[in-house]
């Protein structure tokens, strides 16, 4: 093997530095991290290893990992920090250890520098990067396959114990490296048979190799079976399945992957265009690809963004790619053919670390926003004083770990008889993997809270299914955590219904859609959609009407927009918006009384809806109740204040937060006034200028309190 050149130790260098800029790009914690956590925090408390306490369900699929992250919580340490430390550790493991198989392939025929492509292309991966710093098992087991892989290419794609060792590890990690431990059993007999060893050899090797594998595995299967029922994790029945949508969920992802680190396909077919200089290693590498690209078709893909899935193999990739172009190298020595093969090098790097920069960006983006939404709800519960003995979500992992509730996974991860005995109800799409549901389980628990975390919009099955049923629509109502953020209660006290699910569930499947293309400002075709969900809904299924209702007062189709929110306020007691914005109307047709009770509801409903305060406060000026409007419009710049920032939904599309604090301070301003207290109305007007310059409102109190004509 060549020496270590100083021009290679600084590409080694490089990559890792690349490294970090993308780590230092691409931070955040995933939420399902969480859900790890809690399963380790809770047997170093002594619970056992569950997600809620009493309930033994295998909610994860990363065995290992969770056991590594016990002793931070014995400790009383940051285990976010320690975990992500620990896959930190793992991902340049992975570079370092990927050069180094990168120069056993050389030998000592090449230059050191061309052992250092494939770290390159690593370090600048975005996605290794992305799932470095998630809180998951991700690095780790990229780690063990590529050092399972690593050592049977070493030895001669022998099968050592050493060799079972690292794979046994690895599936401990997570349940695929068992799969990747079968591919290389199946290889070694492969290459056994070819060669022709004499078939007790090849049999004696393959034990000998395996014997680690089984004496790791087969304690953990037989703990699996006795504590939790099954031999593989609960997460298995409630992520697969045989339908379409799988297939083409995996193929989609599978093309992502493709076009943002495969070079178009390039890497999954190098091995196989290199089978000629190596048969028995590449075939063993092209086995390894090919296959985990099947199973990621087949297995649907993944829930979670950014080629996840493909990420175990991604090393033994870059190497493949490296050796191809090494290959090409040394077979063309015109220097025309070498400058272009040395450009296509410095492109792929380059590729890898900006062509999904948007796509990574964007998942980061979302990542924290679910997060945001999430701690968002747990500060809620504490600010309230609430302490929920069930909450339902799909969103599990953080509400979990910061709060004392349990937690029901609607999609079924964390329980078994949804994983395991779902229902599908007429009407409902399963155009999503996590297509698990049993509503009339769910709701037999009586949870206190749903929470959907995409907002008014039910994203999965499971939120869609639970409006067919009797039970919901009439024990839960949507309040508001903060206008952009509703959340379900149930009501107290719960009126006794009667089970009865509604045959069809086209109208939330068009509810649905609609509230997607409110999302995109497209409000004529969602008018077009919630009248549909309105004429296909139960009677007490108020949704489409309120949102109708909103839509036309946005659009100052005042009559239409009364009628619609009177039906939906007649079909639901407990609809929020249709209570604060019937409010208002009222309120502008002089009808004050009416306008009062209809305000006062809506605050009781949504205490914490910048919204509704505001439209009570509206109300109270035009009754000429001062110190009360006073009170309530100071109340909605305080929440305004306390919570997030940007475009919040009122449900006439999105109102631009700037301009409803700016039209709160001019109401302000008018109550002041009406009080005496000149100073503080012109400090509100004042304000709303600096909110906005052209109010004209403002300008002219202003000029009026000034003595200005």
């Amino acid at each position: 093997m060549t020496r270590t050149g100083p021009a290679e130790i600084v590409a080694v260098l490089l990559s890792l530095i690349a490294l970090a800029v993308q780590l230092w790009r691409y931070d955040v914690v995933q939420d399902d991290a969480y859900i790890t956590y809690v399963y380790a925090r809770n047997l170093a408390d002594g619970l056992g290893l569950v997600f809620n306490p009493g309930e033994r369900v295998e909610g994860f699929t990363n065995f290992l990992w969770t056991l590594l992250l016990v002793p931070p919580h014995w400790l009383d340490l940051d285990a976010v920090l320690v975990s992500r430390a620990f896959a930190v550790a793992a991902t340049i493991g992975v570079i370092l250890l990927c050069w180094r198989l990168g120069r056993r392939f050389g030998g000592e025929t090449r230059t050191g520098l061309w052992s250092t492509l494939a770290p390159l292309l690593l370090g600048a991966n975005g996605a290794l990067a992305f799932w470095t710093l998630s809180g998951l098992e991700t690095a780790l087991f990229v780690l063990t396959v590529t050092a399972g892989a690593a050592h049977y290419l070493w030895h001669g794609q022998r099968l050592l114990p050493a060799t079972g060792g690292l794979f046994a590890i690895a599936a401990i990690a997570r349940p695929e490296g068992a799969f990747f431990f079968g591919l290389t059993i199946l290889h070694r007999t492969a290459c056994g048979l070819l060669e022709r060893i004499a078939l007790p050899r090849l049999i004696s090797e393959l034990i000998r190799g395996g014997l680690p594998v089984f004496a790791f595995l087969g304690p953990l299967l037989l703990f699996r079976f006795l504590y939790y029922g099954y031999l593989v994790p609960n997460t298995f029945y409630a992520k697969t399945g045989v339908a379409l949508t799988y297939l083409d969920h995996g193929l989609r992802y599978t093309e992502k992957f493709l076009v943002d680190y495969g070079l178009l396909g390039t890497g999954l077919i190098a091995p196989v265009l290199l089978l000629r200089r190596a048969p028995e290693r590449f075939s063993y590498l092209a086995l390894l690809l090919l296959s985990n690209a099947a199973y990621v078709i087949l297995v649907g893909g993944d829930t979670l963004a950014e080629n996840r899935l493909f990420l175990p193999v991604l090393p033994l990739m870059c190497l493949c790619l490296q050796e191809g172009a090494f290959t090409l190298w040394q077979q063309y020595p015109n220097r025309a053919v070498r400058l272009a093969i040395s450009v296509l090098c410095v492109g792929a790097v380059v590729w890898t670390t900006t062509g999904s920069h948007g796509s990574l960006t964007h998942a980061v983006q979302a990542a924290a926003a679910h997060n945001d939404r999430l701690h968002n709800f747990v500060n809620y519960l504490e600010e309230e004083g609430l302490e929920p003995e069930l909450l339902a979500s799909t969103a599990v992992g953080i509400p979990r770990y910061h709060t004392n509730a349990i937690v029901l996974d609607l999609v079924g991860l964390t329980d078994t008889t949804i994983a395991h005995h779902p229902r599908s109800l007429p009407g409902i799409r399963d155009d999503h993997i996590l297509r698990n549901y049993e509503i009339e389980y769910s709701l037999d628990r009586a949870p206190d809270l749903f929470l959907f975390i995409a907002g008014e919009r039910p994203s999965t099955p499971a939120e869609r299914a639970l409006f067919l049923s009797r039970r919901f629509r009439r024990q839960y109502y949507t309040t508001y955590i903060e206008d952009r953020r509703p959340l379900l209660v149930r009501r107290h006290p719960a009126p006794a219904v009667k089970e009865q699910l509604f045959p069809d569930g086209a109208f939330i499947e068009s509810y649905a859609q609609a509230i997607g293309e409110m999302d995109r400002g497209n409000e004529a075709a969602a008018l077009a959609l919630f009248e549909q969900s309105r004429r296909q809904a139960p009677h007490d299924f108020a949704g489409a009407s309120d949102w109708i209702g909103r839509i036309h007062y946005r659009q100052q189709r005042f009559k239409a927009a009364i009628d619609a929110l009177t039906e939906a306020v007649h079909r639901d007691d407990h609809t929020v918006m249709a209570h604060a914005y019937l409010a208002i109307l009222e309120a502008e047709n002089g009808r004050a009384d009416r306008s009062l009770v209809l305000s006062e509801r809506a605050v009781a409903l949504a205490p914490r809806s910048q919204f509704c305060r505001y439209a009570r406060g509206r109300c109270l000026v035009l009754a000429e109740r001062w110190t009360e409007a006073v009170e309530e419009l100071v109340r909605a710049l305080h929440l305004v204040g306390s919570q997030s920032t940007g475009t919040i939904i009122t449900g006439t599309g999105t109102r631009d937060t700037a301009a409803m604090i700016v039209d709160t301070l001019y109401l302000l301003g008018q109550a002041h006034v009406a009080l005496g207290d000149v100073e503080r109305a012109r400090t509100a007007w004042v304000e709303a200028l600096r909110g906005d310059p052209s109010h004209r409102g403002a300008r002219l109190q202003l000029d009026r309190i000034s003595g200005k004509r």
